[in-house]
């Protein structure tokens, strides 16, 4: 190979690396895991330095499997953290994560008004800017008066064939659906599954992620799909033919199912001082009303905090109830049996 070539090659291949490994913080940085979608991340992490003059080195993760491959490795890191914080963009890894001892408890002074039923009772995490698990339907293809307003409406035949979920296995899905076997205990949760998945028909309905959900409603794939509060409020900035409906869960589980960001310290990370800086900047009222006025439109947990109008708060709707000890416990081996369900490969 032409030596001048050969040279522009290693050249070229030495910028990527620098462009893609981000450079490790100076003394008194901080190093936060994040499953929060990029662009909101990379923006609080440059607000949080401005204000503090703390450097943030910020580890993300993919759509795909948002959540859960950061899980997986600061699982395996627990008794060596790389990192200083977790912030999940949901809470079921967070869960885990506190089951298996690699959090450490610490009471936020920013998180005196948060309500109780979004701070674990131990002090390990504390949960902000909510989101909202919804149906996403397609206006041209079904009426507002005429979409399901509860999962159980999914079972319906004259839905047959005509929405779709993404994989049980990952990120929010996996918590919604563990959430509601859970609430509704093990017969009568996977035999609602069941009836939804019949009523799936032949198609492949299960995708890989809420985007993908949003996207095939958007093009008319599907007329529904169960998603997130972001997805749908993105696809309708781009003009895209979507509505949402903040569902009902079922008759014995009333409510809306909620997803808070969770944020933690970790055990033993190598800038626990300015990991709780970190933290307490995030559990701010002002971030919280920073993240309700994104086009994300985060919830938020605390009544004070302003949020733009027309955009939906709290006091919309109620709050379907969640075990959250029962599901740290047990939503691995609940997400792996719904996956098999869903897909028609339970044995």
């Amino acid at each position: 190979m032409n030596r001048i070539l050969l040279a522009g090659i290693v050249l070229a291949v030495a910028a990527a690396a620098v462009y893609l490994v981000a450079p490790a913080p100076k003394a008194g940085g901080v190093v936060v895991y994040s499953s929060v979608d990029a662009e909101y991340a990379r923006a609080l992490a440059e607000r949080f330095t401005k204000a503090t003059g703390i450097e943030v080195q910020l580890k993300l993760d993919s759509e795909a499997s948002k959540t859960t491959g950061l899980v997986g490795e600061l699982r395996d890191k627990k008794d060596r953290p790389d990192g200083d914080v977790f912030w999940n963009s949901e809470l079921s890894g967070m869960l885990l994560l506190a089951r298996d001892g690699a959090l450490e408890a610490y009471d936020s002074k920013n998180a005196a008004s948060i309500p109780a039923e979004f701070k674990d009772p131990q002090g390990r995490w504390t949960g902000f800017g909510l989101r909202a698990r919804v149906l996403v339907y397609n206006t041209a293809r079904v009426k507002a008066d005429e979409a399901p307003r509860s999962l159980e409406d999914l079972a319906d035949p004259k839905w047959r064939g005509r929405f779709c979920v993404a994989r049980p296995l990952f990120g929010t899905t996996r918590s919604h659906l563990a959430a509601l076997v859970l609430a509704l205990g093990e017969n009568r949760g996977f035999e609602l599954l069941r009836k939804i998945r019949e009523n799936a028909g032949e198609r492949e309905w299960i995708v890989d992620g809420n985007a993908a959900v949003r996207d095939r409603v958007a093009e008319g794939t599907f007329d529904l799909g169960l998603t997130d509060t972001d997805d749908v409020y993105a696809a309708q900035h781009n003009g895209r033919p979507v509505e949402m409906v903040f569902l009902e869960q079922a008759k014995d589980w009333p409510g809306v199912f909620l997803i808070p960001n969770t944020v933690a310290v970790l055990r033993g990370g190598p800038h626990p001082q300015a990991a709780r800086t970190f933290v307490d900047f995030l559990l701010s009222a002002e971030t919280e009303a920073w993240l309700a006025d994104q086009g994300a439109r985060q919830i938020p947990v605390r009544a004070e905090v302003p949020v733009p109008k027309g955009a939906a708060t709290l006091k919309g709707f109620a709050p379907a109830a969640v075990d959250f000890d029962a599901l740290g416990a047990q939503i691995e081996p609940l997400s792996e049996r719904i996956d098999k369900l869903l897909r028609g490969v339970e044995k």
